[in-house]
């Protein structure tokens, strides 16, 4: 079909940042190089998205800005009614775009953000075919290793798993996913838990990809090597399914070993306070570095003086932070799961099979002391990291896909 015009529900779009803002702006962007764009997002996203939109997208990009009244918007602060507000704005953004199709018609809807199959959105009831994602959902930490987490992250994570089992049976999810043309998931996690009857309708692709940016700036590009301590890094949040437990054991056993080895850990989260407990604990607090969140320059220079990139996490999507240390040039090691495991290679990264929790913290410290003893293989893989980003996680590759599916369409 021809698309002449998309009206999009993007609740996180903003220049700069990552995350579903990250993705829902360059979504858009990419979007619109195709076809003229209709836009619904938050209210606070506009001061940001006009003093960095493209001129070559001014006219082409319409936004329609919305938030809910200040008395709901200060309930959802408390983080105990965000996805409450979430529900409320979708409907409230469904109702939007109702009104401006009356106005001028449109070819397609699209729901970009937040990019959860659990999350609601209601702009498949609008008269035009409807495409669904860029979903996740289906990615979840291992069943055998989810007993290595905290109380309130095992309950998360069987709830997560009872959800993916009784999906096909549950009418809110497959009445969406039957009035949509196209499904659009992020691994193929989420793929295999779309019903076999209507996988037909998927199409995978990775939501996130590399800012162009990443690969202009000198600081990104002059990687310092440090042949004496070796600089283990990681960047992101920290909660339970990142697994950063096994990588403070895994550093202790490598160091134990004779190898120089120290972590920085940059990122907030809730299990900050029992992981420097842990690293006490192991009696290596001297070379565990914790130094909360970092703007994105100072994450880049952090990231350029280091070695390698640590990266237990047990389940994602299409993570920024490994992309960003594989646009540095540092090899990483993760678990060969998820969105990791089609991010990078062998060639890039040491890929850990999922094990139990002994076994892995085994083959993380061996990977460690691989890559520590062995400079040349940190440079050639990361070097190869680097290039895998390049040619592989463009944001101009979205393009093309959005463009094959209009014309499957």
């Amino acid at each position: 079909m021809k698309v002449k015009r998309i009206i999009v529900s993007a609740y996180g779009c903003e220049p700069g940042k990552g995350s579903e803002q990250g993705v829902g702006w360059n979504w858009v962007l990419q979007l619109a190089k195709l076809t003229e764009v209709v836009v619904i997002t938050r209210l606070n996203n506009r001061k940001a998205i006009e003093a960095n939109l493209p001129k070559k997208f001014v006219g082409r990009i319409m936004f329609i800005y919305y938030d809910l009244p200040n008395f709901i918007l200060r309930h959802k602060q408390k983080q105990r009614g965000l996805y409450f507000y979430y529900l409320l704005w979708q409907w409230g953004a469904y109702k939007l775009a109702r009104a401006e199709i009356k106005k001028r018609p449109v070819s397609l809807a699209m729901h970009l953000t937040f990019g959860s199959i659990w999350l609601p959105t209601f702009m498949h009831r609008l008269p035009v075919p409807f495409i669904w994602g860029p979903l996740g959902g289906g990615e979840a930490v291992p069943f055998a290793l989810i007993a290595s987490l905290p109380f309130k992250d095992r309950f998360i994570q069987y709830i997560r798993y009872f959800l993916m089992a009784s999906l096909r049976f549950n009418p809110l999810i497959i009445g969406l996913a039957n009035r949509s043309e196209i499904i659009i998931t992020r691994t193929e996690d989420t793929e295999r838990i779309i019903p076999e009857y209507l996988r037909f309708k998927t199409r995978t692709i990775l939501e996130t990809a590399a800012e162009e940016n990443w690969f202009d700036s000198p600081k990104i590009q002059q990687k310092v090597i440090n042949t004496e301590t070796i600089k283990a890094i990681y960047t992101g949040r920290l909660v339970a399914f990142k697994n950063l437990e096994l990588a403070i054991r895994a550093v202790a056993s490598a160091r134990a070993r004779g190898f120089d080895i120290k972590f920085l850990i940059v990122g907030e989260g809730s299990v900050k306070k029992s992981l420097c407990k842990l690293a006490a604990e192991m009696g290596i607090s001297d070379y565990v570095n914790f130094v909360g969140h970092q703007t994105q320059k100072n994450v880049f220079k952090l990231l350029s003086e280091s070695d390698v990139y640590l990266f237990p996490s047990l389940r994602e999507g299409g993570t920024w932070s490994l992309m960003e240390a594989m646009a540095v040039g540092l090899p990483s090691i993760c678990v060969q799961t998820s969105g990791m495991a089609v991010i990078t290679t062998p060639r890039c990264a040491h890929m850990i099979k999922l094990a139990t929790s002994k076994e892995m913290i085994e083959t993380y410290t061996q990977a460690l002391c691989d890559l520590a003893e062995d400079r040349e293989a940190r440079q050639q893989m990361g070097a190869n990291a680097r290039a895998r980003l390049e040619c592989e996680f463009r944001w101009s590759q979205k393009a093309i896909f959005m463009a094959s599916i209009f014309e499957e369409i």
